[in-house]
């Protein structure tokens, strides 16, 4: 890096280092987060504004200014001296759905002294950020909007260059913020699962849609969905009758909407695998301002059901609760194979998928009132992982508008389109005609 040695900062932790292995094998590209700029006087975001924003929003978050090193053998984060944002801004002229499968496409070279995040925008002002799944969660993709707003109300001399400053210090990683240490009943039972026979797990009665390809092509897809203020107003009102949650709700949805998509000629399939995103920031003790990757998730096997249940909802809303603390035992559970993670990840190659679908919720951004004239509106939550995750990625944002935008995100050869297209139309008038 300029013929000096690299700043080393901090060994990636544990699930920095599962999310660095994933990418660094061909598995992962990227998580996204999308959001349309407005201006009070319609004004469009000029290239100049937006490097000015940039540049305050890699002072606030160190994350932003780091690369990778040792990928393959012990990752670690050192310093970029500089970031030439002409390097990691592109101005595209493709649409929405198009622009995020292309980032969702698009894997980093992180061989390069390049940061570990990109940024897209479209005609219409939307900045995409697309960034390493090692450096940051969902909810640090709305961490960066919220930083972005905040510098665009201001205005300033742009660069295109940013000097990293000399003292630079990343979050430490989620191990050493709360306890990941599984029970022993835990560590025990997933090392008995080891040796009983396929028949007696669950995941063995579980339609879990395509297995794993032995050689995976990385081909991603998106399909974008929208439902209105209103809409998501009445259906949360419903939600809280019943004591459940939207994440709730949509988790037996999603479940009841692919159970009408499992091969009737398999007899032997009673469930599906689920995994639901959990954000350990509260047990961590982590700003929802940061950019970091402080996430777990709940795996379930909602029963093959074609019907929506609001019992399940109101069942499932109170399980999550309990997952907000006991969701780091799941991540914790890395532990065991921390010596050998690509050889853990490239087992799955040629086996059955683990899951069926991916629920991730990154909540509701609210609107900021500063007398700014720049607001957000139109956000998108996305990301990868399609080659041995979950067939099906459903990705679940609430805008300052109220309305909620869903990122269907599948690989080419985990499930089928036609059944995406149909889920697609039926999870829509299913959401719906609960509000009838």
């Amino acid at each position: 890096m300029g013929g000096s040695s690299p700043t080393f900062l901090r060994r990636a932790g544990l699930l920095e280092s599962w999310h660095i292995t994933r990418n660094f094998l061909g598995l992962d590209s990227s998580v996204l987060v999308s959001a349309r700029y407005i201006c009070a006087d319609k004004t469009a975001l000029s290239k100049d504004h937006l490097f000015f924003a940039l540049g305050k929003v890699v002072e606030k978050h160190p994350a932003l200014s780091v690369m990778l090193q040792n990928e393959d053998s012990s990752p670690s984060f050192i310093k970029l001296e500089k970031i030439e944002l002409p390097l990691v801004v592109q101005f595209s002229d493709d649409d929405l759905e198009a622009a995020i499968q292309r980032q969702l496409s698009t894997r980093f070279d992180t061989a390069a002294e390049l940061p570990l995040w990109r940024v897209a925008v479209l005609p219409d002002n939307t900045v995409i950020f697309a960034y390493h799944h090692g450096i940051g969660d969902g909810l640090s993709g709305v961490a960066f909007h919220r930083s972005l707003l905040a510098g665009l109300q201001d205005v300033g001399a742009a660069s295109p260059l940013i000097a990293v400053p000399d003292s630079l210090s990343l979050l430490p990683p989620i191990e050493a913020m709360t306890s990941l240490w599984p029970s022993v009943f835990k560590i025990i039972s997933e090392v008995f699962s080891l040796f009983i026979p396929a028949s007696w797990k669950r995941n063995y009665y579980a339609w879990n849609a395509n297995p794993v390809s032995k050689t995976p092509q990385f081909t991603p897809h998106v399909k974008l969905l929208t439902f209105s203020g209103q809409e998501i107003a009445a259906f949360a009102k419903i939600c809280r009758s019943h004591s459940a949650t939207i994440t709730s709700a949509f988790y037996v949805l999603a479940a009841a909407t692919l159970s009408r998509f499992v091969p009737s000629h398999s007899p032997q399939y009673k469930t599906l695998g689920a995994t639901v995103a959990i954000s350990l920031r509260g047990v961590a003790g982590a700003s929802e301002e940061a950019i970091c990757d402080y996430v777990s998730g709940h795996g379930s096997y909602p029963p093959i059901n074609p019907a929506f249940q609001w019992p399940a909802a109101t069942r499932y809303a109170t399980e999550l609760q309990h997952q907000k603390t006991a969701a780091r035992e799941r991540l914790g559970m890395i532990y065991l194979i921390s010596s050998n993670i690509g050889g853990f990840m490239k087992a799955m190659l040629g086996g059955k998928r683990g899951a069926t679908f991916e629920l991730s919720n990154a909540g509701r951004v609210p609107a900021v009132d500063d007398g700014g004239p720049w607001r957000i509106e139109q956000m998108v939550f996305a990301q990868s992982d399609l080659v041995i995750g979950a067939a099906l990625k459903i990705n679940v944002i609430g805008d300052p508008t109220g309305a909620v935008n869903v990122a269907l995100t599948w690989g080419e050869e985990a499930i089928d389109k036609e059944i995406v297209d149909s889920f697609a139309t039926q999870f829509q008038e299913g959401l719906r005609a609960l509000l009838v």
